[in-house]
């Protein structure tokens, strides 16, 4: 008994003699824990201290919370059950969430943010850099963190085309208001980019583009297998484009042969020709004949078994085409190229008279008819509609 009460006496001196020390130092414009430097404004303790206390609670928060959850109970009264899909039991997130609206109430009505956007954006800066090594090293996509990342990359395709779709809306309000795409500094002249971002692009363009290439590729063929178009990667019925895009590059192929440019890098063109002669050249060189032959017999084979048009993909209930593709694939045979070749035909023509014998299918017909009528070649005239131009050319094969 006597040992307690000497513990509570000097318990009680010890609490005595820190507040007279706190209430010097606090009137003297000292930290209350060292005594030696100003506190940080608004704190009580300076740096140096606030830093260890922060790091020592952080530790200790991090421990009982970790305790709390292996036991099951909710990890900020460790006294009930969380509720199920939550973290928190009901009552300490209905305290939490008063809480939270009487302070965005407080704040708002002295104009202040909710939070400080400097130190949010370095929390949120700081927090993203974690997730990414963690996930990195887990070997999961770096946004979701759930799916595998694509073959050389460090996200899966489908945040991929997120992200790309986040970027393409950025770059539009960007180039709407005038500013460059990347840094967003005023752009004159209606450019993408400034000079200094510009030559940044440039040069790793040039440095990445078997990278590029690559990714590119990768992108065509996830977009494909999952039957969206390959472009915007928006749903096109199992075609490669869309009929949006497809609207998009006829228009633009027009217009741009209306100008007189190149189709692909829109450089002047001469002759009434598509491209330029280097768009030409690597064209020609990137084509494979035989590729593009056998995806035509595939594409031919799958829509004859499914009963669609084999040119549009329409259904043609059992026929190769449909009506309209059908009647513009026969007005683009060789019977409706120029005015048909007929056989010949001949007439004999009586020069004293003037009568007409015929018209006769062949030379054999034309002596029958001049030795029935008694006519010798001198007194007749015999006419036929054969083309000067055939007596140039050979004889057909029969």
């Amino acid at each position: 008994m006597c040992d307690q009460d000497d513990t509570e006496v000097r318990r009680a001196r010890e609490r005595a003699r820190w507040h007279r020390r706190a209430e010097e130092r606090r009137a003297s414009g000292r930290c209350l824990a060292c005594g030696k430097r100003p506190p940080v404004p608004g704190r009580t303790r300076c740096e140096p201290c606030a830093s260890k206390a922060r790091e020592a609670d952080r530790e200790r928060h991090r421990r009982r919370i970790e305790a709390r959850i292996a036991r099951g109970l909710c990890p900020r009264c460790g006294k009930t059950e969380p509720d199920p899909g939550l973290t928190l039991c009901d009552p300490c997130n209905e305290k939490r969430n008063r809480a939270g609206r009487a302070r965005d109430a407080r704040l708002r009505a002295e104009g202040r943010p909710r939070r400080d956007p400097d130190n949010a954006k370095a929390y949120e800066r700081e927090r993203s850099r974690r997730l990414y090594i963690e996930r990195k090293a887990e070997g999961t996509c770096t946004k979701c963190g759930s799916a595998p990342p694509a073959e050389g990359r460090s996200m899966c395709e489908p945040c991929r085309e997120d992200r790309r779709a986040a970027k393409k809306a950025r770059h539009r309000q960007r180039r709407e208001a005038g500013l460059c795409v990347r840094c967003s500094v005023p752009v004159p002249g209606g450019k993408a980019h400034c000079d200094a971002c510009a030559a940044e692009r440039n040069k790793r363009r040039r440095r990445d583009k078997e990278a590029k290439r690559a990714s590119d590729r990768r992108r065509y063929e996830f977009r494909r297998a999952r039957g969206d178009c390959t472009r915007c990667g928006k749903p096109a019925n199992g075609a490669a484009e869309c009929q949006a895009c497809r609207d998009a590059a006829r228009a633009r192929y027009h217009s741009r042969r209306a100008a007189g440019q190149c189709v692909a890098c829109c450089a002047p063109t001469f002759d009434g020709a598509a491209m330029c002669a280097p768009c030409s050249v690597a064209r020609a060189e990137r084509r494979n004949r035989e590729a593009e032959y056998a995806a035509r017999r595939r594409r031919y084979a799958d829509r004859r078994a499914n009963h669609k048009c084999v040119d549009c993909s329409a259904p043609s209930a059992g026929a190769a085409r449909c009506e309209a593709c059908a009647r513009r694939h026969a007005e683009g045979s060789g019977a409706y190229r120029g005015i048909p070749v007929w056989d010949p035909t001949w007439t004999v023509v009586e020069l004293a008279t003037g009568q007409e014998h015929g018209p006769f299918d062949s030379e054999a017909d034309v002596a029958l008819c001049l030795a029935f009528e008694r006519l010798s070649r001198d007194e007749v005239e015999i006419l036929s509609d054969v083309s000067p131009m055939a007596l140039l050319t050979a004889h057909p094969w029969e």
